[in-house]
């Protein structure tokens, strides 16, 4: 039997239990010390897995908002793209309208410049003219003292004499009439030097405004958001003309000759219509001047590009 050393033993019937059965109120006890210490393991095991749970569910929680704004950021830097894009286009087009510009400013400089050499030549002649008027004046002044001094002379000397007299007269009355010719041609060179002058401003005026416009980077109504967009490159390398197409949704150029391009682009246009944006790009090292960089992108887009399908 079990002994209690310093307790009293409570236990009921204690005195008619038998020598065989002593043991099992021990083990009984242990059994139980061991099922509440299990219990209570378990219990803090729940207790964790719940917290651990809670932890997951809270983690994939943030992970699904991480996604989110992954999304939200990928379609900001789409935008983004597309933006840069856009302005790239309005750059370029205020580039080549201000060389376009800057073309016409200095045709009209060099007609302006001839114009006035003409001036310049006419007033000669008509100092020329004067000159000689001055001197068959002289002559004249001349031949009157000689008639005056050959009055006493026989008849014959002086019908000579005034009819020499009627022949420098007609020669004044021509060089006057040149005279007011050429006058009359430098007041309408001069009514074209002011027109040119007018003109040359108002291109100048133009340009001023062009060139505001261009700094201040109007957006344009042509955008390439929401559209099919296809690059076209086009350079010149040891005088040999390249043309590269960068497909839709391709990052990668692709070299064809000039007929395959227009075909291409032709069947693009059929098959995507109103949504079909051309993006034509120059490189800066591209050899090109800028009127051939400046007409291969009016054909490009006058023919296939959306914006441009009812004229440039």
């Amino acid at each position: 039997m079990h002994q209690f050393r310093g307790f009293s033993d409570l236990r009921v019937n204690q005195d008619g239990q038998s020598s065989d059965h002593t043991m099992w109120p021990s083990f009984t006890d242990i059994m139980t010390v061991i099922l509440m210490v299990f219990m209570l393991t378990m219990v803090v095991v729940i207790i964790k897995n719940s917290d651990l749970i809670n932890q997951i569910r809270l983690s994939r929680a943030m992970q699904a908002e991480s996604a989110e704004q992954l999304q939200q950021n990928v379609q900001v830097l789409a935008d983004l793209r597309l933006r840069n894009t856009d302005l790239e286009e309005a750059v370029r087009s205020a580039r080549m309208e201000i060389i376009l510009l800057s073309d016409e400013m200095q045709r009209l400089e060099n007609n302006l410049d001839i114009k006035a050499a003409a001036i310049a030549r006419l007033s000669g002649e008509k100092e020329e003219l004067q000159e000689n008027l001055r001197l068959i004046r002289m002559q004249m002044v001349k031949k009157d003292q000689q008639l005056e001094n050959a009055q006493a002379m026989i008849g014959g000397i002086r019908d000579e004499a005034e009819r020499s007299n009627r022949e420098l007269s007609l020669q004044i009355a021509a060089l006057l009439s040149q005279l007011e010719e050429n006058e009359t041609t430098m007041l309408v060179l001069t009514d074209q030097k002011t027109d040119l002058e007018l003109a040359l401003a108002r291109q100048r005026k133009d340009f001023s405004s062009l060139e505001d416009k261009y700094l201040k980077l109007v957006r344009p109504a042509r955008s390439s958001l929401g559209k099919q967009v296809v690059s076209v490159q086009y350079l010149k390398t040891d005088d040999v003309e390249r043309y590269l197409l960068k497909e839709i949704g391709s990052n990668t150029w692709r070299p064809l000759p000039k007929d395959e391009l227009f075909t291409h682009l032709a069947e693009l246009k059929v098959r995507f219509a109103e949504e079909l944006y051309i993006k034509v790009v120059i490189p800066d090292d591209s050899g090109l001047s800028y009127n051939d960089a400046w007409g291969f992108t009016k054909k490009v887009l006058s023919e296939f590009d959306y914006y441009y399908e009812e004229g440039w």
